[in-house]
């Protein structure tokens, strides 16, 4: 049975209103009846859970109907198929890993599932909680279910909550294993770089270049001119570094072989979504152009 069908129950047995209820345990009119129309379940140990608790019991006593006790009633929500335990910090924790490696776009996220920009923001910064954790995993995992069509996308998400693509064959299944995963928990994995480099061994090649129609790129051509030096000085700047030589590379007419050193860790690098991105297209770009390419890369 489900906590809306109990809460229901309880409401017949007792012969009393959401208004009544509401009064008595301090809650909202409004949140009762979403309680009563299965759109939103109290947690376990909340104080909302608590007070209703109490209030039935109370209502009951003040009908005389002696089986119905604060234990009992307790006993009977804790006993529903749709209680679950939700621990906050593992749930932020969850959305932050599914943001990253599936490359989220916020915004849209957010226009998607009306919820603001700046809330969102502060979800994942720690600095603010959702009101409603299990309606908030809800709207995620519909969002990625409807926008994660692709098999390679499919892949990304089953990859991440730890099941096969074809587990995720339709929307519904693909909804209730990703909230499933949002609301879990996870054994933590402390070394990012093994499993980076873990992965690294698993990409294909031709499905990137796929993906970037590589056939239809265009390599522009510009004036020829002298490059002009520049100092580059801490990560972010050592990033920028990289992009600026693919793309003096690209637009220079020397068709001579490339010797590329970076010295870039890794580890800095898997934190910026964008910068990925652009990396693997400027080397696309290089690869277009029809250029031989040597990296020597210390991690």
């Amino acid at each position: 049975m489900k906590f809306n069908e109990k809460l229901n129950e309880y409401i017949e047995i007792l012969d009393c209103t959401a208004k009544e209820l509401s009064r008595c345990s301090g809650i909202s009119t409004t949140t009762i009846s979403r309680y009563k129309n299965g759109e939103r379940v109290p947690e376990i140990n909340s104080d909302a859970l608590n007070q209703l608790c109490n209030a039935i019991a109370q209502t009951a006593k003040q009908k005389q109907i002696k089986e119905i006790t604060y234990d009992s009633v307790i006993e009977s929500f804790l006993n529903c198929s749709d209680i679950v335990t939700i621990n906050k910090e593992n749930l932020r924790q969850n959305f932050n890993t599914l943001i990253s490696v599936l490359n989220i776009n916020i915004s849209k996220l957010c226009r998607d599932t009306n919820y603001d920009v700046s809330t969102v923001f502060r979800f994942r910064n720690g600095s603010r909680q959702p009101s409603d954790p299990i309606k908030f995993a809800d709207s995620i995992a519909a969002y990625v279910s409807k926008k994660m069509e692709s098999t390679s996308e499919k892949a990304a998400v089953a990859a991440l909550i730890g099941c096969t693509p074809e587990a995720l064959s339709g929307s519904s299944e693909c909804y209730e294993k990703v909230r499933d995963w949002l609301i879990g928990e996870h054994e933590k994995h402390e070394d990012n770089v093994a499993q980076f480099l873990e992965k690294l061994n698993d990409f294909d090649l031709n499905e990137y270049i796929k993906a970037i129609h590589f056939d239809e790129l265009k390599v522009p051509s510009v004036p020829f001119q002298l490059p002009t030096s520049k100092a580059y000085t801490g990560i972010k700047e050592m990033m920028e570094s990289e992009l600026d030589f693919l793309k003096a590379t690209v637009l220079s007419k020397s068709q001579e072989s490339v010797i590329m050193y970076s010295d870039m860790p890794i580890e800095e690098m898997s934190k910026d979504s964008e910068f990925p991105k652009k990396w693997m297209f400027g080397m696309a770009m290089m690869l277009k152009k029809g250029l031989h390419l040597n990296m020597i890369h210390n991690i």
